[in-house]
């Protein structure tokens, strides 16, 4: 056997028990350190395929993934930006432009979002209860750069995760307030939205705070005190980067 198929074989399954294969090892000590080196690292290769994966990962790389996603608004400008730019580009050339004050779309209002939101999950938000942790919680906020000093502080927390709010990633808590459900969502401060410090729509009514990293949003039925609830929500929280 010559070195190039005991090369190619050794490849293939480097336990080969064949006859001619094992002489061809033991006869050459080219082939028998290339043997040793190919089995070193397949067990290194092993090794590594085995290690379990971390709890957190799926969250992080969905994130990612979302993170890198242009804003659903921002895609929506695309069109206007390339339209405003062709119609500069004429306007230079004959030193005349009028441009619209409609010409370009506005972000959504943070009422908006959130209002709707709330009603999309309201037949399941207001039943669930997922027994959430403290832990739990941390794990969902660590992206957004904060988390919860304890439980106690907040209250009961019935269901936390991430959802979609005005085209990219939020975390999203809902928790018990003095007489109702709370939806509380930690949005990242670049998101582009209409801000208004408090709002009412429906039966529902919410309130916005600035934190470092996030806009804190606020939204319950008209029987709550979301000023309350929001300022009791933004001294639970801290800093985690």
């Amino acid at each position: 056997m010559d070195d190039l198929e005991f090369r190619r074989r050794a490849y293939a399954d480097p336990d080969d028990k064949s006859p001619e294969f094992l002489s061809a090892s033991s006869s050459c000590l080219s082939n028998r350190q290339f043997l040793d080196e190919l089995k070193v690292f397949n067990r290194k290769l092993n090794k590594a395929l085995e290690e379990p994966v971390p709890d957190a990962l799926p969250d992080k790389l969905m994130l990612s993934h979302l993170l890198r996603q242009p804003d659903r608004e921002t895609r929506r400008w695309q069109p206007l930006a390339i339209a405003a730019s062709v119609a500069f580009a004429l306007g230079f050339s004959t030193r005349f432009v009028t441009f619209s004050p409609q010409a370009v779309a506005e972000p959504p209002s943070v009422a908006q979002v959130a209002v709707s939101h709330v009603l999309q999950e309201i037949p399941f938000t207001h039943y669930v209860d997922e027994e959430v942790t403290l832990n739990t919680v941390n794990a969902k906020l660590r992206p957004y750069g904060t988390r919860l000093q304890s439980l106690n502080s907040l209250g009961k927390v019935y269901y936390v995760n991430h959802c979609m709010f005005a085209g990219g990633p939020a975390a999203h808590l809902v928790i018990q307030g003095e007489h109702e459900r709370v939806h509380v969502f930690l949005v990242p401060m670049e998101r582009a939205l209409r801000l208004q410090e408090r709002f009412s729509e429906d039966n529902l009514h919410g309130e916005v705070l600035s934190m470092s990293y996030n806009r804190l949003v606020v939204v319950s039925d008209r029987s709550e005190n979301v000023s309350r609830m929001a300022e009791r929500v933004k001294a639970s929280l801290e800093k985690s980067i």
